[in-house]
């Protein structure tokens, strides 16, 4: 949510109660990351979907430390 924010200059509150789930998780999807160079091939199987909630998860496993 801190990347969101300052990303957008929203308020946490914004964030929480005015923008919807699926615009958040597509911003997310969008941002950028760093991938190694042996993982660079996409994974067969793998969508869109599966790689975003893997980027969400990458969030909230940092927020919790």
């Amino acid at each position: 949510m801190w990347q969101v924010a300052t990303a957008t200059g929203w308020t946490i509150d914004y964030i929480l109660h005015k923008v919807n789930y699926q615009t958040l998780i597509m911003m997310l999807s969008d941002a950028p990351r760093y991938i190694e160079k042996r993982a660079s091939k996409p994974e067969a199987g793998s969508s869109a979907e599966d790689e975003a909630n893997e980027i969400a998860g990458f969030f909230r496993s940092n927020l919790l430390q």
